[in-house]
């Protein structure tokens, strides 16, 4: 029975089939791109060009999926908002196995006895969100030719300006030092 997901996006191309392949490693290719993101509507992903590379090592009663992936993603400066490519690379290791799928947990899929493939959007979109640094200043780091805003760099120090000298109002401070006397 095909999931939601296929349903709504038709069948994905991010599967594996496994079912009449040989034991040994097996190469598989994937390109990742806009569109692979369209179906999660919490990405703040957009737009992506993103090469994986996927292994898979078939053994008698369990498979290793090995990722490699390298690309880019479009993303914004959380400085001054201004949007740049942030190159991203990973190596991920998913293993899978046939089973009781209530068994799976992060580190082992079982799949139901029978099926002989393996839907990996959901992995692909995790390894992928998981690459991205936590922090995006692209202007800090050294071998790249991004520049912040100027004029959104120059607004945000306006109104923290403003915050500041709003912060040191000895008014304030005296309502503050009252309320705080009658708790």
């Amino acid at each position: 029975m095909p999931s939601i997901l296929e349903l709504v996006m038709g069948k994905s191309q991010y599967k594996i089939q496994f079912g009449g392949l040989s034991f040994g490693e097996h190469q598989f290719e994937f390109e990742v791109n806009n569109k692979f993101f369209e179906q999660f509507s919490e990405s703040e992903i957009t737009i992506a060009n993103i090469n994986v590379g996927a292994t898979l090592i078939k053994q008698n009663s369990l498979m290793h999926v090995l990722f490699n992936f390298e690309g880019v993603v479009k993303l914004n400066c959380d400085r001054c908002v201004s949007d740049y490519n942030c190159h991203i690379s990973g190596h991920e290791k998913l293993v899978v196995k046939h089973g009781n799928p209530d068994e799976s947990n992060d580190e082992i899929v079982v799949l139901k006895e029978g099926l002989e493939e393996i839907d990996i959007t959901q992995y692909l979109y995790e390894y992928i969100e998981l690459a991205i640094p936590s922090r995006r200043v692209p202007c800090e780091e050294d071998d790249n030719d991004v520049q912040c805003d100027k004029e959104t760099l120059a607004k945000f120090n306006e109104l923290k300006v403003e915050e500041e000298s709003e912060k040191t109002d000895p008014k304030w401070d005296q309502l503050k030092n009252i309320k705080f006397n009658n708790n």
